[in-house]
């Protein structure tokens, strides 16, 4: 079955942004939209991303540079991903209908894992 990797975008700010019951009801929306995948065994993986720094390399022509990140939009940073399994592209979208992240203006990127790279 395919694998997809669904990268959540959003706002840092609305987490901050809100008293200790809505994150704690928002963290049960997260919670029971991942329990619902684990109980149909579509769920495999997810995480939040760390809070703050991160770090940036590329390579130009003199060598490997290394810089503090993460880059892009402020209003919307990858703040953690899923791993799903779906059975095409189509159903992984219908499977995410529902997200959390879409709830708080979020965006969830849905890319399917390359079979060749297991």
């Amino acid at each position: 079955m395919p694998k997809f990797l669904l990268i959540l975008r959003g706002d840092p700010d609305v987490w901050q942004h809100r008293d200790a019951a809505q994150m704690q009801e928002l963290v049960e929306c997260f919670e029971a939209w991942a329990g619902r995948l684990m109980a149909e065994r579509r769920f495999l993986d997810g995480k939040k991303l760390a809070d703050g720094d991160g770090r940036v390399i590329a390579r130009d022509a003199s060598g490997v540079k290394v810089s503090d990140g993460p880059y892009g939009e402020t209003k919307e940073l990858v703040g953690g991903f899923h791993l799903i399994e779906a059975d095409s592209y189509e159903h992984a979208v219908e499977l995410c209908q529902d997200h959390p992240e879409l709830t708080i203006g979020g965006t969830v990127e849905i890319r399917r894992l390359d079979p060749m790279g297991s």
